[in-house]
This record gives structure tokens, sequence and C-alpha cells, in this order.
């Protein structure tokens, strides 16, 4: 058994390296959490682990979500599969294992993991908008290298809860909360940027939930205020979208300058204020772009759509007429931004918000009058959550095992004759999914063991035995809120997110000189 000293050394820098792969390596973060499992087989003591593992119910809840996952193989058919997630899984069994039952950091080196750890997801985050500013037309998808930009996003999370928790230290120096208060606004920039809308909902509701829950009512005052600007401005951006410009208020012309018939297909699609599918004369969009450009007119444009289709969009959103004179009217600049694949001359402004309100209504606006979802992030999650609702109905009690989600569900969008058919993807919902695998008592359990670990916790800080409880209440909505939208729990960064804050939260205090139980 290695010395107590080495032992907590060791574990200290393994789960520093944690902190630092899981928002750069994959392959690092495997390493680190083998090691890290590895080390706490070394360390022994195991009457103590016993003992705080018993009172763990935070660890209750996740050995049962594991456990009842691995149940489930039993009535699987796609073993394959099922086995293949549940290896995905293994971080989430062992990590909290190994982080509820050891002892917990002394406040220097748990401190040191998470100073880290925010240096680790800064530097990261620095990296994807040099990426986004010097890279033409990188998807923002692609920004974070090696690391899902929604799993990213709720890191950029974590961090901007633990610079709010330095800024409210009495004892913090004025140049640590000046440091943290930028450094808060940062990543929240970065959220922004990188287009999460699930994560400016778990930011907004996380600044309300905690100070009514602590009872900071100057911060729900602020947050009122704040949500009513962001409301504001972005009721402004929703009747600018839909205002109707000039050449979609006069009534349509059956030709162009040039004589040649246009194609009006009425079909109402708005964007930019103008009807996208309206005013079309492909025969001389194809001739004058040839003129104005070396990319092939039937090409694909870099964001591999096609540069037709990219081209109308452009064309439509500047106001101009889909044919030669709307593409002499375009400048060189313009033109090369086509080639690139953007498709709205608002997608290469500053303003963000303004981006991010327009993307959703134009996947409103294709979804309301042609019911399309592929290609669209919000629509394609209503389609797989109704196609997993009716999977869950299927089989209530018991689902259809552990492997088989995703091919119910694929059944289910084949019926329905869904754009999505044949595409192998999750649920994105991580409540619906779990439920479509082992059942509705199996996750209702899951969910009261969860619920009652809360319960506990929220009680110890009642009581004055837990400190933090302002990052614990963040953290656990940003998770809970996250796998609304998302299959937080299917991947390894999704599983350290949610499992790592664990390594620097404050321990709890217990009475008569227990093991703390976390």
């Amino acid at each position: 058994m290695l010395d107590e000293k080495v032992h907590r050394q060791i574990y200290t820098v393994l789960l520093a390296v944690l902190g630092v792969a899981m928002v750069s390596s994959v392959w690092l973060a495997n390493l680190a959490w083998v090691l890290i499992g590895i080390n706490w087989l070394a360390g022994g003591r195991w009457a103590e682990k016993w003992q705080r593992a018993k009172q763990s119910r935070p660890l209750h809840a996740v050995l049962a979500f594991c456990g009842l996952l691995l149940a489930g193989m039993l009535w699987t058919a796609d073993t394959a599969n099922g086995w293949s997630i549940m290896q995905v899984k293994l971080p989430l069994a062992v990590l909290p294992l190994v982080l509820l039952t050891s002892p917990p950091l002394p406040d220097r080196p748990r401190r040191a993991v998470a100073a880290v750890y925010v240096a680790a997801v800064t530097a990261v985050s620095i990296v994807a908008m040099i990426r986004m500013a010097t890279i033409a037309d990188l998807p923002y998808r692609q920004a974070v290298p090696h690391v899902s930009h929604i799993r990213f996003a709720l890191n950029c999370c974590m961090v901007v809860y633990l610079a709010a928790g330095q800024l409210q230290r009495k004892e913090a120096p004025p140049a640590l909360k000046a440091g943290m208060g930028l450094l808060a606004v940062w990543m929240v920039a970065v959220v922004m940027r990188l287009h999460s809308y699930t994560a400016l909902g778990i930011l907004a509701v996380v600044s309300i939930a905690v100070p009514l829950a602590t009872r900071r009512w100057w911060a729900v005052a602020l947050w009122l205020l704040a949500a009513g600007a962001v409301a504001a401005v972005a009721g402004n951006e929703v009747r600018r979208y839909y205002r109707l410009q000039p050449l979609s208020t006069q009534e349509l012309q059956p030709c162009t300058a040039n004589g040649r018939p246009y194609v009006h297909y009425r079909d109402g699609i708005v964007e930019n204020g103008n009807y996208i599918n309206n005013y079309i004369c492909r025969e001389e969009l194809g001739e004058q772009w040839a003129r104005r450009s070396g990319v092939p007119f039937d090409s694909l444009a870099q964001s591999g759509y096609s540069i037709e289709s990219t081209l109308i969009r452009y064309l439509n959103a500047c106001g101009y007429t889909k044919d030669s004179a709307g593409v002499a009217s375009l400048t060189d600049g313009q033109v090369a931004a086509v080639e690139q694949g953007v498709a709205n001359p608002v997608y290469q402004e500053r303003h963000w918000l303004r981006q991010m309100v327009y993307t959703l209504l134009l996947e409103r606006e294709y979804y309301r009058h042609t019911q399309a979802v592929a290609g669209f992030s919000t629509l394609q999650r209503l389609s797989l959550w109704k196609a997993t609702v009716e999977v869950i109905a299927e089989h209530p009690l018991a689902g259809v095992g552990t492997g088989d989600v995703v091919g119910a569900m694929q059944e289910k969008l084949a019926r329905q004759g869904s754009e999505l058919a044949g595409r192998p993807m999750r649920s994105h919902n991580q409540y619906l999914g779990y439920a479509a695998a082992v059942g509705i008592p199996a996750a209702v359990a899951v969910l009261l063991l969860t619920l009652r670990a809360a319960r506990t916790g929220w009680r110890r800080y009642r009581r004055g035995r837990a400190d933090g409880m302002a990052f614990r209440l963040a953290w656990g909505l940003t998770i809970a809120v996250s796998m609304l939208t998302e299959d937080t729990l299917d991947t390894l960064a999704g599983i350290l997110t949610a499992v790592f804050p664990l390594a620097f939260l404050p321990p709890a205090k217990e009475p008569h000189g227990e093991p703390p139980a976390q």
C-alpha cells in the first residue's frame, strides 16, 4: 500500500492532469481517469472508504444509474452497441466512487486543482476564439479542437461559477476580483460566440435560481433588469427579421430586366424581411456567377451546402433579386463570402445575439412552411424527442434494453417518414433516453435518489455544514438542465464535466469526528 502522503500527492497531480485533459485531449483524459482509479486501489483504507460509500447519497444515485443500465443488457438485442455504451459509462462509475470515498483534499491542493482547471478552460477558449477569427468561415461547432463545443460551453459555465465565487469572497484581493470579473464576462462571450443555446439557457436559469435559493435579492433584481434588456433587444431583432422589405411588398414581377421569366414559389419562407424563394432566375444566376467567381455554380461551398442555395439566400438577405442584376450588385468580398458558405451577411457581423435570433427564426420558418428538420438542431431535437417518447410508450416498464434505443428510434423515424431516418442519432434528452433504455420505473428510481441527495445537501447548507453551496447548486442545475436537451452522460467529455467538480468542492462538515460524507 502506498504511503498516505505520496498517495495524496499522486491523487492531486492526477486530478490536475484530468482537469486539463478533459478540455484538450480525449486520449489523455482516458489515461488520467484510469490512473486515478488505479491510485485509489493502491491507497487501501477500505474500511474508511466503505463508511464513506455508505453515507454518500450522490454515490448511491450514480451507481444506481450505471447499475440499471448494466441490468438493461439482460434484455437488449444489440449487445455490441450495449457493451459499447457501458464502456463509455465506466468513468461515470469509477470517478464518483473514487472522489466520494477518498478523504477530501485539503484547501490548498483543492484550490490548486480548481485553478489548473480554470486555466485550461481559459486557454482552450482563447485558442477557439483565435481559430474563429483567423480561419475563414470556420463553423462554430469546429472552433474548439478535440472537444464538442456544447460540452466545452458547459465547462465555460463552470468557470463563470468559480469566478463568481471569488468575487463574493470578502478576503479576496481587489486585483483578483477584477480579474475574475473579466474572466466571467469573457466566458459568457465565448458561450455566445459558440452559439450554445443550451449553455446560455443554463446561465439564465442558474443566475436567477441561485440568488432566489440563497436569498440574494439584489442579484434577483439585477437579473430581472438584465433579462428585460436582453428580451427587449431580442424582440427588436425578431421584428427586424420579419419587417418586410420593399421587394417583398410590391406586386410580383414576371420577368427579369433581360426578359427572362422569374420563378416565384410563394411558399412564404422569410429571411431578413424578404421571401427567399421568390424572384429566382436560375439561368441568369448561373451565367452571372460564372463571370464573378471561379467556383462552379453547381458545386458545394466550403460550408458543405450548394453554391446555388447559398447564393440565393445571400441575395435574398441583401434585398436583391436572384438574377444577373442581383449577382452583379455583390461586392468582391460578398462573392468570397458566398464561396465560403456564408448565406446571410448577418453571420458576418459581430452582433452575436442577432445571429442567434436569426438562426432560430430561420429554423422556425422552414419548419412552419415545409416541416423540414434536417440541418436544424432545435427542430431535430423535437423530432428525436417525439420518437423517443413513442419508444417509451411501447416499452414503459423495462424499456428496450441498453443497446437498442437508437435502433428503436430509427424504426419510429422511418415510420414517420422523417428526414432523420437512417441517421444513428441519440435522443438528445438524457432523461428520455434513459427511460427508453431501462423503463420508467428505473428512471424514476434514479431521479428520486438524486433528489434525495440534493435534499441532503440543501439541509447541510441550511445547518451551516456545507460550504460553497452557491457553486454546488449552480453545478447541479447545469448538469440537470443540460440533460433536457443533450445526452450529457453519453460521452466522455460530458461525464467529466458532470463529475469533475467533485474534485474541488469544499467538503461538508460532519459532527462527532465522523468521516465527511459528500
